[in-house]
């Protein structure tokens, strides 16, 4: 990741400015290399991840490096055991007020993982309840988990994620172990290692933004139409807000993450920005560009093309309980009816798309 202060900031905002010249479709699926071993299934991995972590229930303002293992099977059912490190992350479900447990991100030790189904991998978020003792917080993560997927059928400049089925140890003693269904995202390096055409990821320092043009504006105005699927206004692309920015040459992609405050994931504790003047997050407000020099239509024929999988996606994941299962298909059953033809997604959302500013 590239760490921008106010200098290089100033210098990298002069590149992008002329990347805009040059900015192309991009033709993502000739550009991505395969899944790394760990992300190549959507069965469950099974592991224990051991540390203290009475200690990182309390990393909530600081959050220094915890000494952890994970010890996970392999495919000739040796235990393997891998020395790494916990720390805590995120903002909202990092204050205790949200979340007993809060979000974590793991760093392996790269060479103990040979052999195992995290071979590759170095550092990862882990996506856990965080509430571990409401079997409902773990709903709202299987159901993120399944957006994350979704949004991989619409385009390959995604994010890869792993279902874990995780058993917690908390070496100190405080708390009993337990067992949760949860999730582990794909590093952001590794996302542009995986991208390829020697991307980088750019962190956007507090209170800058892009220029708003500066975006391929093809996969931006698809990320737009994602958001608007799931009813997630909680992002912004220029901010770098719930969005990787990948600078590749010419181009610069956007790619979203952290759907927790969407309407399909609908958290009880997700509220909307009140400045938007919508309600109830369930309520979809489309904060996508204005863009008169782009055809929608292709792009919404993607979504259509994906809608059977989609839909089978939440139908036939075997851990979401009925009445989530049930929610979610109505919701997105709403939006392909929102898109059933270029007037009416026009008529419904696009026409109410966000002016760049002057």
């Amino acid at each position: 990741m590239v760490r921008l202060n106010d200098r290089s900031w100033g210098m990298m905002r002069t590149t992008l400015l002329a990347a805009m010249a040059l900015a192309i479709a991009l033709p993502a699926s000739a550009q991505q290399v395969g899944p790394a071993l760990l992300f190549a299934s959507d069965e469950a991995i099974q592991l224990t991840l051991t540390a203290d972590f009475s200690l990182l229930k309390d990393d909530r303002r600081a959050s220094p490096e915890r000494p952890a293992t994970v010890t996970v099977t392999t495919e000739a059912g040796e235990d393997v055991t891998i020395e790494a490190q916990l720390r805590t992350r995120g903002r909202f479900r990092l204050e205790k007020r949200n979340c007993t447990f809060p979000p974590l991100r793991l760093n392996l030790k790269k060479k103990q993982t040979e052999g195992t189904e995290f071979e590759g991998q170095d550092k990862l978020k882990i996506v856990s309840p965080c509430r571990p003792n409401r079997d409902s917080y773990e709903q709202l993560v299987l159901n993120e988990y399944l957006v994350y997927r979704a949004f991989s059928m619409v385009t390959p400049t995604s994010f890869d994620v792993r279902l874990a089925r995780i058993t917690y140890v908390d070496e100190s003693g405080a708390d009993d172990p337990f067992t949760r269904l949860a999730f582990f995202i794909e590093d952001d390096d590794a996302l542009a290692a995986r991208v390829g055409m020697g991307s980088e990821v750019f962190d956007i320092p507090e209170g800058k933004n892009l220029p708003h043009g500066i975006f391929e504006p093809v996969t931006s105005q698809t990320m737009a139409i994602f958001q608007y699927m799931i009813g997630n206004t909680d992002w912004s692309d220029v901010a770098g807000h719930n969005t990787e920015v990948l600078g590749i040459g010419g181009i610069v992609l956007p790619v979203p993450y952290d759907f927790d405050f969407s309407g399909i994931v609908d958290a009880p504790y997700a509220t909307p920005d009140p400045t938007l003047g919508i309600k109830r997050v369930q309520d979809r407000m489309y904060r996508g560009w204005c863009r008169s020099n782009l055809d929608p239509e292709p792009i919404l024929e993607r979504f259509r093309a994906a809608e059977t999988d989609i839909m089978a996606l939440y139908r036939d994941f075997p851990y979401l309980e009925d009445g989530e299962r049930n929610r979610s298909v109505r919701y997105l059953k709403a939006f392909f009816e929102d898109i059933a033809t270029a007037k009416r997604a026009d008529r419904q959302f696009l026409r109410h798309c966000r002016q760049v500013p002057v």
